[in-house]
């Protein structure tokens, strides 16, 4: 995987869950709600492993500032 491809999936990722993130306050039921939350939990989980990948590659690149916490 690219940089640019690992920039682009984790920009589509952010997006996601931004747009998850705006609806969610329109659920009306409680199973509906619940169900939002479970997809912005795993939409931010996907944000997290994309930026790790983008870490990795930098640091793959010889980028030590670009370490893993």
């Amino acid at each position: 995987m690219t940089a640019a491809t690992a920039l682009a999936k984790f920009l589509d990722a952010h997006d996601r869950y931004l747009a998850l993130d705006e609806v969610r306050t329109t659920c009306q039921r409680p199973a509906e709600r619940e169900q939002m939350h479970i997809e912005i939990l795993k939409a931010y989980l996907e944000v997290q492993y994309r930026a790790k990948m983008i870490a990795g590659l930098q640091y793959a690149d010889g980028n030590s500032y670009a370490e893993v916490n």
